[in-house]
């Protein structure tokens, strides 16, 4: 019984290692934004140094399906027209995507991230790339106080999850002298 226990712990860890190895080697399009984002405090300037512009809000939804046996695992966002499925094979998983994975990261939680499997995650860049791209459109220097929220809920189908991750931050613009 316990040889059986033992080597079943053994055959688990064995799998697990080559599955997350096989998950390093994969390569997959990504575009990536950055931004500074800092508390009020942090800024160390007199209110009439910058202006707050606007508060904003950014969401994404995105959804991950499994096969009852696990081997084939989709996660994707419709509105963005991309996905990327997982498929396992005997010499590991192996991804297909579509589209390209839209990444946003606050500069005090950026990770070079080589593994963008939970979908948690995803929804959770996606976000945040869209708050960058408003700090880019109203002409802000960056960020402050973001508030980043994640609900979870099961999709229609009882394979099915549903992450929906928002953002809501307040565009900063400094004052510069002319």
């Amino acid at each position: 019984m316990k040889t059986t226990k033992l080597l079943l712990g053994v055959c688990v860890v064995a799998f697990l290692a080559t599955s997350c190895k096989a998950h390093r080697d994969l390569i997959i399009p990504k575009a990536v934004n950055t931004v500074n984002a800092v508390s009020l405090s942090e800024l160390n300037l007199d209110r009439n140094d910058y202006q707050v512009l606007n508060t904003v809000t950014a969401e994404a939804t995105i959804s991950y399906t499994e096969n009852a046996g696990g081997t084939n695992r989709v996660i994707k966002c419709d509105d963005e027209d991309f996905a990327l499925q997982y498929l396992q094979s005997k010499e590991g998983w192996i991804c297909r995507y579509r589209g390209i994975v839209k990444l946003g990261y606050l500069a005090n939680d950026y990770s070079v991230a080589k593994d963008i499997l939970h979908p948690e995650e995803v929804a959770r860049r996606l976000a945040i790339y869209r708050i960058i791209n408003m700090v880019q459109q109203e002409g802000a220097d960056g960020v402050i106080e973001p508030i980043v929220s994640t609900n979870v809920d099961n999709g229609l189908g009882k394979n099915e999850v549903i992450f929906k991750t928002t953002v809501r931050a307040k565009l900063v613009k400094l004052k510069t002298d002319k």
